[in-house]
């Protein structure tokens, strides 16, 4: 009896995560971005077709938060998006992002799975290690500059000299302007730098999950935004050897396979 117990136990405690992991999933757009490309770039819409319900894009207001078309009904999995100032240095749109998640745990009431695209990922783990005022079950990065990206060293560099007047007249004016300390954080990783100390403080024992874009077969879906080797969080110094590796064909921009992945992902 006492082994036929045990059996179950065990039975059950495998059956666990698959119950209770995931079912709230906050989704963090990236560099000028905003909430509703997870819904244009047909991201959310295949996580619709495997069940999870939309649960509406959170915006910040002078009231405080306010979700447009928040579900009726309390469902078993559901995903958000919410609006971050863009542009804002990391840490800025940190304080956002915590809001947000305090807000959604309220509704909730259960551990949060945060997904974010490329800077949005920054966001989201730059929370991790310094609000984390909610509890939090697993990260999951898309395209990410983990260790950073030579095209924020070049958007800085054309911030700051003439580069910026060519930049501008070749229809890269978003690379310029408002967003310099932004494009700081993204630099690549040196002592001194935002990464750099992002990367080097102790994270949170949840699930680590990066998406990074496979390039080799599909050369046309190359990702000239962010190489690589910074999509992976393997490639910091706190996170080594403790992040899920997936790969998925596409540029550095969402799109529908990027559904069909993370929903893969958050069924496991």
């Amino acid at each position: 009896m006492k082994i036929r117990h045990l059996i179950i136990l065990a039975a059950s405690l495998l059956l666990l995560p698959a119950t209770l992991w995931a079912q709230t999933v906050v989704l963090v757009h990236g560099f000028q971005g905003n909430g509703m490309d997870w819904r244009k770039q047909g991201v959310t819409p295949v996580l619709q077709q495997y069940g999870w319900v939309d649960g509406g894009n959170v915006v910040m207001t002078p009231q405080g938060v306010y979700n447009l078309t928040p579900p009726g009904v309390k469902p078993e999995r559901i995903f958000y998006t919410v609006e971050l100032p863009p542009r804002a240095p990391i840490m800025l749109q940190t304080y956002w992002l915590n809001t947000y998640l305090q807000h959604l745990y309220e509704q909730r009431q259960e551990p949060l799975t945060l997904v974010g695209h490329s800077a949005g990922g920054l966001v989201a783990r730059a929370w991790l290690v310094s609000a984390n005022s909610v509890p939090v079950n697993a990260l999951v990065t898309l395209a990410t500059p983990h260790v950073g990206t030579p095209s924020a060293d070049l958007a800085s560099l054309a911030t700051d000299t003439p580069m910026g007047f060519f930049t501008e007249m070749m229809g890269f004016g978003k690379w310029s302007g408002d967003a310099d300390d932004l494009y700081d954080d993204m630099r690549v990783e040196k002592p001194g730098r935002f990464l750099y100390w992002l990367n080097h403080q102790r994270h949170p024992a949840i699930r680590y999950v990066s998406v990074v874009r496979d390039n080799q077969i599909r050369p046309d879906r190359f990702d000239f935004v962010v190489p690589n080797y910074s999509q992976d969080m393997n490639n910091t110094f706190a996170l080594l050897g403790k992040s899920e590796y997936w790969t998925v064909q596409n540029s550095h921009f969402l799109g529908i396979r990027d559904g069909y992945v993370l929903a893969r992902i958050l069924a496991r």
